[in-house]
Parts: C-alpha cells; sequence; structure tokens
C-alpha cells in the first residue's frame, strides 16, 4: 500500500476545525460525524495539538529568563521588562497562555474521543501496522495532555481566598460553549494526579525513540512524544510538586517519585550524558549542539524552520542583529571557572582582571562578552567599542544595544549572516525535554529525598553522582575537587545542584519558575558592567547596578487570565492579584 504521511500541510488546512475550541466547525461544512470518520481529520486534532508545543524559547516575548536576574531585554516597553523591572500584572502577563493550551486540551480530548473508539482506521490495508500505529496515537495523545496541563499547572497555580491552593479547571472530555461558565478550578492535587494518571497510561503505547526505518517508529517520526519523554516529564512534573513553594504534606514522597521516574529513563538513556559541548569544539562546532535536530542530547524536540529570526533578535548590532537580550552580571557570576569552583571561593583561580579567562566552558556557549571571537571578528562591549551604543562604527545605538555589558550566544547558528548584503538562514531545533535536566532533575529530587550519596532504590546513581556526570560532560576540570568538598552536606549540594541547574538550563524556560518553587529571594538586585579602556588597552571592570527586581510576595504564584476571571465566575483568583 502507498505509504500515507500526514504533514502539518493537513493541520493547517484543519485550521477552521478549531476557530473556537468549545465550538468546533469542520472543514467544506462537513457534519461531526461525517467529519470524524476521515482518518486525516481525526489525526489532524492531535497535529494541532503538536503545533501548539512552544516553537522556540523566546515565546515570551522573549527569553523568559529576561523576567529573572539571568538577563534583561534591551526594549523598555517589553512585557518581560515591565514584569520585573516596574510591575507583573495579570493583563498583559508574559506567561499567560490559557487559551492556546485549553484549545490544544480539547483537541486532544477530540482525538481521544472519535480516533480511539475503535471505527477509525489510520492505516488502511494492514491491521497489525493500524494496531501499532493507533497505539502510538494513543500514547501521544495522552503524553501531550499531561504536557499541556504541567504547563498550565506550572504558570497558574496558586493559593485562592479559600486558603486552600488550587490548580486550573480539569477537562478530559469535548464540551459545549455553554458548560464554560460552570468550570471550576481543580485543586493542585487532583490536576497533578490526572498529569500523572495519564503520563503511567502513555508510556505503555510509546516507543523509547524513533530510529531506523520503521514507519510507525522510524526516523521520519523525530520530534513526536517518546517512552523516554514520558519519564522525563513525569521526572519534572514531581520535582516541582515536592518543592518548598507548593508546601504539600508528602513533599518527600514526590521527590523520591521523581527520582524514580528519572532512575527510569537512566535505564534507557543511560548514566553518562553525550559529550555534546566538548565535542562542540570551536565557534562553529557549537552550532552541532544549538542546531542539530539529531544530537543525541535530545530526548524530544521541537524541529524549527529555516530562517535567522532568533538571530537576527539577538546578534549584537556590528552583526546586523538588534541585541535583544542581554544576560547579566549576574548570571556571568554563577559561571565557576574552568576547575569547578565558584568564583567568590577562597581556592579559585577567577582573577577579576581577567574576568573572562579560565571559565567554565558553559559560559563561552552561553554568553558574549568583550573580547569574544564570533563569526571571525571580535565582540566590543567596552565604551566606544563597535557593539557599544554610540561606539565606533555608528551600528549600536540605544535600540539595539545592550544594557548589561553582554550579548546573548546561547541558540545562534554561526551559519547565519544578518548583512542585508548576504542574508543567510540556517536550521533550528528547541529543545522540550533534554538528558542533562534529567540528570539534574534526579540530583535535586534524589539529594532532597535521599541526600547527597544514597540510592536506596538501587537506580545505579547518587545526587553526587547525578551532579557530577553534569560537571563532567560541561568540561569541568577532572577529579572534581569543588565537588568532592561539597558532597556531603545536603545543604551544600543543594546550592551547588540549583547553581548547576541555573548555568546548564538558562534561556531554556526553567529559572523563572525554579527561582519560585525554591522560595529564593526575587528581588535580588540585577547588575551590570561598564568595560571602559585606557590608551594600552587596559580594560577596568566596573560592576553597577541596572535595577532592582520590584516582585511582591503574592508574586511567587502568577495570576489567573485577567478576562477568564471576569467571564467565568467559577474561576477564583490567586490571592494577591
Amino acid at each position: 500500500m502507498k505509504k500515507i504521511i500526514y504533514t502539518l500541510a493537513i493541520l493547517v488546512g484543519l485550521s477552521a476545525c478549531d476557530e473556537n475550541f468549545m465550538e468546533p466547525k469542520y472543514a467544506n461544512e462537513l457534519g461531526l460525524e461525517e467529519a470524524v470518520s476521515d482518518p486525516q481529520v481525526v489525526q489532524g486534532f492531535l497535529l494541532k495539538a503538536y503545533d501548539a508545543l512552544p516553537k522556540g524559547q523566546d515565546n515570551y516575548g522573549g527569553f523568559l529568563d529576561c523576567a529573572t536576574q539571568n538577563a534583561v531585554i534591551n526594549l523598555p516597553n517589553n512585557q518581560l521588562n515591565k514584569t520585573i523591572a516596574e510591575e507583573w500584572q495579570a493583563l498583559g502577563s508574559p506567561i499567560d497562555n490559557w487559551s492556546s493550551r485549553y484549545a490544544a486540551i480539547q483537541s486532544i480530548n477530540r482525538f481521544i474521543e472519535y480516533g480511539l473508539r475503535g471505527d477509525v482506521t489510520f492505516w488502511k490495508g494492514n491491521e497489525q501496522t493500524n494496531k501499532e500505529l493507533t497505539e502510538r496515537l494513543e500514547g501521544e495523545a495522552y503524553f501531550l495532555r499531561a504536557y499541556f496541563y504541567f504547563d498550565l499547572l506550572k504558570r497558574f497555580a496558586g493559593v485562592d481566598g479559600s486558603g486552600e491552593l488550587m490548580g486550573v479547571p480539569l477537562i478530559t472530555k469535548q464540551l459545549d460553549a455553554a458548560s464554560v461558565p460552570e468550570l471550576p478550578r481543580a485543586t493542585f492535587r487532583e490536576v497533578l494526579e490526572q498529569i500523572i494518571d495519564d503520563l503511567d497510561y502513555a508510556v505503555n503505547f510509546l516507543p523509547e525513540n524513533y530510529s531506523g526505518s520503521s514507519e510507525i517508529t522510524g526516523q521520519n517520526q523525530l520530534g513526536r512524544a517518546s517512552s523516554v519523554a514520558c519519564l522525563a516529564l513525569k521526572s519534572r512534573v514531581l520535582l516541582y510538586a515536592g518543592s518548598e513553594l507548593y508546601g504539600l504534606s508528602d513533599a518527600q514522597d514526590m521527590n523520591v517519585e521523581s527520582a524514580r521516574a528519572a532512575g527510569e529513563a537512566f535505564g534507557l538513556i543511560g548514566t553518562t550524558l553525550p559529550d555534546v559541548y566538548l565535542d562542540a569544539g570551536g565557534s562553529t562546532g557549537y552550532d552541532n549542539y544549538f542546531n542539530n535536530g539529531d544530537s543525541d542530547e535530545l530526548i524530544m524536540r521541537r524541529l524549527g524552520n529555516n530562517e535567522n529570526v532568533i538571530e537576527g533578535a539577538n546578534f549584537p548590532p556590528s552583526y546586523f542583529g538588534n541585541g535583544r537580550t542581554n544576560p547579566t552580571q549576574n548570571l556571568v557570576d554563577a559561571f565557576p571557572t574552568a576547575d569547578g569552583y565558584p568564583i567568590d571561593h577562597p581556592s579559585s583561580t577567577y582573577d577579576q582582571d581577567f574576568p573572562y579567562a579560565n571559565r567554565d566552558p558553559r559560559f563561552y556557549m552561553t554568553v558574549l562578552y568583550d573580547g569574544a571571537f564570533f563569526k571571525g571578528q571580535t565582540v566590543q562591549t567596552y565604551v566606544g567599542g563597535k557593539d557599544y551604543s554610540g561606539g565606533v562604527g555608528g551600528a549600536a545605538n540605544t535600540e539595539n544595544s545592550t544594557r548589561t555589558g553582554y550579548y546573548l550566544r546561547k541558540w545562534l547558528s554561526t551559519f547565519v549572516d544578518k548583512n542585508p548584503a548576504n542574508n543567510t538562514n540556517a536550521y533550528h531545533y528547541f529543545s522540550l525535554f533534554r538528558k542533562g535536566e534529567v540528570f539534574l532533575n534526579f540530583a535535586e529530587a534524589a539529594n532532597e529525598a535521599f541526600g547527597p550519596n544514597a540510592d536506596p532504590y538501587g537506580v545505579g546513581m547518587t545526587a553526587v553522582d547525578a551532579i557530577r556526570e553534569v560537571r563532567r560532560r560541561a568540561g569541568i576540570a577532572q577529579p572534581d575537587v569543588y565537588l568532592d568538598m561539597v558532597s556531603a552536606d545536603q545543604d551544600d549540594l543543594r546550592e551547588l545542584i540549583r547553581n548547576e541547574r541555573r548555568i546548564e538550563l538558562c534561556f531554556e524556560g526553567h529559572y523563572f519558575y525554579d527561582l519560585r518553587r525554591w522560595n529564593e529571594d526575587l528581588n535580588d538586585e540585577v547588575k551590570s558592567v561598564k568595560i571602559e579602556k585606557n590608551q594600552f588597552g587596559v580594560a577596568t571592570y566596573s560592576i553597577e547596578s541596572l535595577f532592582t527586581p520590584t516582585y511582591k510576595d503574592y508574586m511567587y504564584f502568577g495570576p489567573m487570565p485577567y478576562f477568564e476571571a471576569i467571564k467565568t465566575p467559577s474561576i477564583t483568583q490567586n490571592t494577591g492579584w
């Protein structure tokens, strides 16, 4: 039989199906039953949900790190800047994706209702292949519903006026528009249990990975959910649930289960991280990590397009970019020296006169600093330099230059050229789950549940082992003496794990939520650097205050969407909002 390939072209053609996610319309005015007898229409519901997955790490109007001490954005009126430097407001909140997430969930519920009732044949002519495809699609549907509910939970959970920790409305079947005003918020625990139930169900139907030439589980299906992705998401969900912010009575059980989910993932991905950083080599080699959708680091990825949007936004001005994302001095200082010591440790080799020398290799893959060699030339952020506002060459001005003394390196392809005379593109990918995060999830959960060096469930790894592997892969000099120094103390290891998570996963959408679930101070001063050079080219580095954030105590939880709370009386608002 001729192979049928369902592509996003089908999804685009089905866009009318979800014009209003509570009141579906069907292409060509087909009746409901007629439409859902077509396997392409039914599978289109699932593809619609896939299309709602994040299309980049900067999908908050910029990187969400720009609403933390990790970075700022050089647009004063950008919502991320207003959220941290002025006042976070429910109206126009940068983390509000309520409508798109519920639209995706409704599409998934439609697929489950119409695609899994036994009368739709997704692969004609081969009963066994149809069975395998249907089971895979079933697993994908339950995984995706869990994914979107967790995305809602981490954004909108909070304590309402009743004093109870609440989640979001829980919808597991199709609803008509008349039901919407009657939807109450489920409790945090109810949503959490639904997510775990969906993941525990989905994992039974999904392949470990997509490789080879199989029509159902071959490499041509990369980007779909897998059993490893289920375990990665489960470890993430339970790690959050066990965090201090939520105050659950069984938080330690959550940490135990998070560690066990990550441990199950180790059974499939191994206990050694791929050396993607070291293999990257020089500047152009970094593209093999940032822009290679086949990287062994990836568990689940969103395949990007052949374009240069992210480079146009974030290249420094002398590279014909808008310099939007500016890492802070706070983030730069979080990277240890190459031997793994924090820069303020007495044994550190950090030299304040040469602050960018001898640093953790991840620093060079994340930040463009003064003197960095990038795309055949040197970045200049010192006063008067070509990437400093008003500097030599005239490319940099207040609208496209750094506010902190730094530009973003991570995620940018050196194969892109933004010069109008030679404009070129590159393919991009965006990781939804990667192996480094699973190791960090395990390290944190295991340290909280068992302490630094215990392995009571026979995973074959302790919290110390996991963080050691993250740092080894990063290129920290071995033996890792600093890790050995802190490895016996749970509090010291917790501090190191949190910092490793900060620098390893920066600009991947985690730190904003990590700060909150850890109950960290949200209002630490945001710092920049001013670099001045004398006539001999000798630089002096002055650390300056950029601003102090304005988060209030209730802002550890975000707001329920402003208009949803107004139009749906049963949806309560989180305290303070």
